[in-house]
């Protein structure tokens, strides 16, 4: 089993217990990029089989950043972009710093809106280019 896989089994077994996970067929899915030249940092979480209004939270290096509120599509998935890079913050991603990426290494929250419910969580190693 990979160690991203075991960190979201920990995670989801660890807010199971603390009853903070809404109970659903949900997935969640996290990539990561990170560029040096320019420097850019680069954040995709999405969810399937979620229906209603969600956000996103990614943590690297300590730093939490949420995204706003979405609600999902007639396929019950829903798309969260993070990005540095201005083009996609004027399309809709929510911006983080160039240098948010630590080590190369994000984790990924769904959570539900209005009751903050841990939907889903899964972590990523970042591609370098």
């Amino acid at each position: 089993m990979s160690f991203s896989k075991l960190v979201t089994l920990a995670l989801g077994l660890l807010c199971g217990i603390a009853g903070y996970t809404d109970v659903s067929a949900s997935t969640i899915s996290v990539k990561c990029e990170v560029r040096s030249s320019p420097a850019r940092s680069k954040i995709s979480v999405d969810g399937a089989g979620v229906a209603g209004k969600f956000y996103a939270q990614v943590k690297s290096g300590g730093v939490l950043k949420s995204t706003g509120v979405k609600s999902s599509d007639s396929a019950n998935e829903v798309e969260f972009d993070l990005d540095s890079n201005p083009a996609d913050i004027k399309a809709g991603a929510t911006a983080i710093s160039a240098s948010f990426i630590k080590n190369k290494y994000v984790i990924g929250y769904i959570r539900r809106s209005g009751t903050n419910g841990l939907i889903a969580a899964a972590s990523a190693t970042c591609a370098a280019k």
